[in-house]
């Protein structure tokens, strides 16, 4: 949602479609690379990767994938690791550049009126919607091919997710003064709907597959995110200054987590503390000595 919101504002700033995929590779390839050689360096280090399986087939062909956009893969190699994936938040990168690509196609069928990029938004939410229930009679199977399994890292079920966030930036103007400052409001509205139909009435579970009551609840906390992120964005700078940690936590999360599994390290009153320390640390360092000086470098050319 949050990536919905602020890819839509950025290519409406963007000088032209050339500048608006230069800033998106920057901001996600550099780190992601250095994320792969951590996580290349912790998969040596437990004995996970040797000179022998760095010679074969299906670990070049992993290779190949993490840096480029088919993240999703993962060969049986290392599926003795932590989770059995050595980043396997990662595969939310392909979506995420369908997300990239879908934006510009989109602005192109719209065009400039806000009320014609509503219905487009509105009209690509819908078919979204209907993908993401008509699919899970699938996703769940046993049977499933991996060939069928490709829609699911694909952005046709979790478009409406974006659209959300889209949505929201193409009427800011006349809608933010429901969001800033509110929070707390929509929090409470949206805690409350999932303690009632989630918890005690158990309409739906949590997860990224929705019926009738989770899309409810998935919108509802859509907008939380949105009115979080635009209540306390005067108290940013106080906490984090200009920097942005997100990407790094995102990146590196799961490889911190993998490690700690692997260490035996895992179900403690401990490994909250430990992870959350280790995965601050690394991000700082990533936006520091990796991200940080490539977008200094955007804003000077």
């Amino acid at each position: 949602t949050i990536s919905g919101f602020l890819i839509f504002r950025s290519y409406e700033r963007a000088t032209g479609l050339k500048a608006y995929f230069r800033n998106r590779f920057l901001r996600i390839y550099p780190g992601l690379w250095v994320c792969l050689l951590f996580t290349i360096i912790l998969l040596i280090s437990f004995g996970q990767l040797n000179l022998s399986s760095a010679n074969s087939t299906p670990f070049w062909a992993w290779l190949a994938t993490q840096i480029t956009f088919l993240q999703f893969y993962t060969p049986d190699i290392f599926r003795h690791f932590g989770t059995g994936t050595p980043n396997g938040s990662l595969w939310t990168i392909p979506v995420e550049i369908g997300f990239y690509i879908f934006i510009p196609f989109l602005f192109s069928a719209a065009g400039k009126k806000t009320s014609s990029r509503n219905l487009h938004l509105a009209a690509w939410a819908v078919c979204s919607i209907a993908f993401n229930v008509w699919y899970q009679q699938y996703k769940f199977s046993d049977s499933l091919s991996n060939l069928a399994k490709l829609p699911g890292v694909t952005i046709a079920p979790y478009l409406f997710y974006f659209l959300f966030g889209a949505l929201a930036a193409n009427n800011w103007e006349r809608i933010k003064k429901w969001y800033e400052g509110k929070a707390i409001v929509w929090l409470t509205v949206y805690a409350a709907y999932s303690v009632i139909f989630c918890v005690i009435l158990k309409k739906y579970e949590i997860g990224y597959w929705v019926n009738g009551w989770h899309l409810v609840a998935m919108l509802l906390l859509s907008q939380s995110v949105i009115s979080l992120a635009n209540t306390y964005t005067s108290a940013g700078p106080k906490i984090t200054g200009s920097k942005d940690y997100s990407l790094g936590i995102y990146l590196y999360h799961m490889p911190v987590i993998n490690a700690l599994l692997a260490l035996g390290i895992a179900g403690t009153s401990l490994s909250l503390l430990y992870t959350a320390l280790s995965v601050g640390l690394i991000a700082f360092l990533s936006w520091k000595y990796v991200e940080q000086p490539i977008l200094a470098s955007l804003r000077n050319r």
